[in-house]
Formats: C-alpha cells, sequence, structure tokens
C-alpha cells in the first residue's frame, strides 16, 4: 500500500471511530465493503434510526477530499449524522411499493451501464446485455426529494415472483411514459442560442437526465430517429445519462473514438462513465451494433 492508501486506511478508521463515538442511542450504523456502478471496494457506511425504511448511505471515498482540505473527521462525522436524522425516511422515495410486482410495476423504468466495468456489480441484476452495454430495469421515482431510482436485482424477481424477461417487457413499455424521451440539437442542449455548424448532432436522453442514455432503446426510437433524419446513424456514449446522435456522413469511426475516450478521461465523472465504443445503426436494417476503427 503507498503513502496515500495508507493514509486513506488512517481516514477511514477514524471515521469509523468518530461517528461511532457521537452517533444516538437509537442510531444503527452499519459498514460494509461493496461494489457500486463502475466503482469496486467502496467503504460504504448506512446511518438508521428505527421503523426507517430509506436512510442515506455515506462513501467515505468521497469524504476523504473534505478531510484533505483540512475539515476534521470529528466536524464530518457531526454532519452525517445531522443530515441522516433528516433524511431517514418511513417509506420509499415516491410511495414506491415493492411488496408486490403490481404494485411496482408502475414504477418501471431502465436505466442503462457498461458491461465492462460492471461484471461483478452486474452479478446480481436484472438486465439485458446489449452489444457491450447492460440495460437495466429500475424502479423511478420523482419528489420532495429529487429523481431516484432502484435498480432491480434478481432476488427482487423472484421474490415477486415475476420472470426476468416479463420484468425487461414491462420496463421498456413504462420507461417511455415515466421517463420521456428529450431529443435536442447539440447547440440546445448546451444552452447556446445560435445554431450551432453542427446541425447534424443531437442529443437524447430522458426528462430527468437520470440515466438518460437508455432512451436509445425505448422500443422503436433509434428506428424514428433514422426515419426523420434519412440517414444512419452513429451513437457516442457521452455518459449513463445522455447519448450523442450524428447522422451518418462517412466519419472516421477511428477518429470518433478517439473523441469519445478523450471526453471520458476529461470530462465525464467515474460514476457516470457509460463506454468507450461508438456505435453504428443502420436505418434500413433498423441495426444496432458496435463498430471497432477499423471496420464500418
Amino acid at each position: 500500500m503507498n503513502a496515500t492508501g495508507k493514509h486513506k486506511s488512517g481516514f477511514y478508521k477514524e471515521m469509523q471511530k468518530c461517528l461511532m463515538e457521537r452517533k444516538p442511542d437509537d442510531m444503527v450504523i452499519t459498514f460494509r465493503r461493496i461494489t457500486k456502478q463502475n466503482r469496486k471496494g467502496l467503504h460504504s457506511c448506512t446511518l438508521q434510526l428505527p421503523e426507517a425504511v430509506a436512510a442515506p448511505t455515506f462513501y467515505l471515498e468521497d469524504l476523504y477530499p473534505a478531510y484533505e482540505n483540512g475539515t476534521a473527521p470529528e466536524d464530518i462525522a457531526e454532519s452525517m449524522i445531522s443530515y441522516a436524522r433528516q433524511n431517514n425516511l418511513p417509506c420509499l422515495p415516491g410511495n414506491i411499493d415493492i411488496e408486490s410486482y403490481e404494485g411496482a410495476r408502475k414504477s418501471l423504468g431502465l436505466t442503462i451501464l457498461g458491461v465492462e466495468n460492471n461484471r461483478e456489480y452486474l452479478e446480481d441484476m436484472v438486465y439485458e446485455q446489449i452489444e457491450d452495454l447492460a440495460l437495466i430495469p429500475i424502479l423511478f421515482s420523482n419528489d420532495s426529494y429529487g429523481p431516484g431510482c432502484i435498480k432491480i436485482r434478481k432476488c427482487m424477481a423472484e421474490d415477486w415472483g415475476v420472470s426476468e424477461e416479463e420484468l425487461m417487457r414491462d420496463a421498456k413499455e413504462n420507461a417511455p411514459h415515466l421517463l420521456p424521451l428529450t431529443f435536442k440539437q447539440l447547440n440546445e442542449a448546451l444552452g447556446e442560442e445560435e445554431e450551432s455548424e453542427d446541425a447534424e448532432v443531437f442529443v437524447i436522453s430522458n426528462r430527468y437526465l437520470a440515466g438518460g442514455a437508455a432512451v436509445a432503446f425505448y422500443p422503436h426510437v433509434l428506428e424514428s430517429i433514422g426515419k426523420a433524419l434519412g440517414k444512419d446513424l452513429f451513437i457516442l456514449p457521452s455518459s449513463v445519462n445522455e447519448l450523442i446522435i450524428l447522422t451518418d456522413q462517412g466519419q472516421d469511426p477511428g477518429q470518433l473514438l478517439e473523441i469519445v475516450k478523450e471526453v471520458n478521461r476529461t470530462q465525464v465523472p467515474q460514476s457516470e462513465f457509460l463506454s468507450d465504443s461508438v456505435y453504428h445503426y443502420s436505418a434500413g436494417e433498423d441495426q444496432f451494433r458496435r463498430i471497432l476503427p477499423d471496420t464500418r
């Protein structure tokens, strides 16, 4: 372990000590090592009060920069406990019903992740693999706490007595109503008033910019875009929340791939990374596929 690793390890131990010394008697704090999307081996801690159905989980890796900038572990712990006191919830956000499939079905939506960085994370998830992408059904809500989702695990499908195939089918049917598609020219998406030279560049997402790259796999979306533009399409992953659509005008896929990689390395947060791939949609064949730099 390098010096930075040792320093972080010391911070994690100090945070555990500070939290346990300061927590209210009725608060249960659980520490775990977990895997999140695009991130492995995170040090999590959940601060839960009695009767709460949903409680906040913090990741010590995300708190470490505050410590580096001079905030004492004791002050971080006090802030966490104060936040948890106000954000332990008696029910799931949006009153999502997870007790029965009939209750959950109306909250079904879709999100998406890259497979390569999330193989371990996806082991317990319901998902459909499309090239190197994983389309995942979710339970989505939007209330006073803002947009939020619960990814559906295989054990949830088993408890509901529903097959994964039926769950995916229902999610694809419901998602366009719950998380409607947005389709904008690039300049509009960037908030620019003047039309840019890239008139054939578009951004697709959903209304909430939450896992919005999944909209490409709503029924007939790429087919409709291809027909409307009258061309085949290149699809570039901006993040898990957005995709860039280019009309196929003979661009070099290798150059597009380099653009994607550069943006991913310099502008996309790790938690929002989707993939380093470029995709092509053939309107005539209604075919979506991943392409490599030397193929079309």
